[in-house]
């Protein structure tokens, strides 16, 4: 079983939630496709530590950032202090010194920056996201919260993965995917798993725990989805199907 990873709510809404539901890369909460299923490899033992009926816990690369923007940052500064005949001109003395100031803001960055998580609540409808920066994490009823997708370069690489979009000033960006895919394919399965009225997603991580979240639906009644879908999502037997269509009508 997974250990308790309820976290205090930190945000109750958007400052503009009736003008972020008509943004144009914003990703509808429902089940949109039949996703790919989630398979157990090395990598995702790596990261997705924690999982089972009541939450998903991801873990979040805490170097990664750092790493990444301060290793670049740093290759370029020394291209510019590397011997050369060529005197620097103003402007490659300017991106030197940005390049300077950019490492030195990821190495303290680096051990600075506070615990990032990432965690899908379904017990409780919550979700979890990163904070931006040295922000501390942000906790949000699911219901409020708001997803986009990426819209990537030119060449559309790095398109179309799955956002979630923090609550704060900037309305700045958290990426939150599951497969590091289709953002429609991330969406399916994160409604589909929060749905606390639904079984619980075809993954085969969830199969011991299929029974006893189906005896909890059916002491509630089978109370309707919360959330809509494009695809059927049955119970794991006709006998089962068949009760919650009896109880429940759906």
């Amino acid at each position: 079983m997974v250990k308790d990873c309820t976290r205090k709510i930190t945000h109750e809404d958007y400052r503009n939630p009736d003008k972020l539901k008509k943004y144009y890369h914003r990703v509808e909460k429902k089940i949109h496709v039949k996703y790919k299923k989630y398979k157990e490899t090395k990598y995702s033992k790596a990261e997705y530590l924690l999982r089972d009926d009541n939450f998903i816990w991801k873990k979040h690369d805490r170097l990664g950032t750092p790493l990444i923007g301060g290793g670049v940052s740093f290759a370029f500064l020394l291209v510019f202090l590397w011997p050369s005949e060529e005197s620097l001109s103003s402007a490659d003395y300017f991106f030197m010194i940005l390049c300077l100031i950019l490492t030195i803001f990821f190495v303290l960055y680096g051990f600075t920056m506070p615990k990032k998580e990432k965690i899908l609540n379904r017990r409780d409808g919550l979700l979890t996201m990163t904070g931006f920066l040295w922000q501390p994490n942000i906790t949000m009823d699911f219901d409020k919260v708001e997803f986009a997708y990426s819209t990537g370069g030119e060449n559309v690489v790095g398109g179309f993965m799955l956002q979630v979009i923090r609550p704060n000033k900037w309305q700045t960006f958290d990426l939150f995917t599951i497969f590091g895919g289709d953002c429609y394919e991330d969406m399916s399965f994160i409604v589909w798993y929060m749905d606390k009225n639904r079984p619980l997603p075809p993954n085969e991580e969830f199969d011991e725990f299929r029974e006893a979240d189906y005896q909890r639906r059916k002491a509630e009644g089978f109370p309707k989805p919360l959330y809509p879908s494009n695809i059927s999502t049955p119970e794991t037997t006709k006998e089962q199907r068949a009760e919650r269509k009896r109880i429940g009508g759906w």
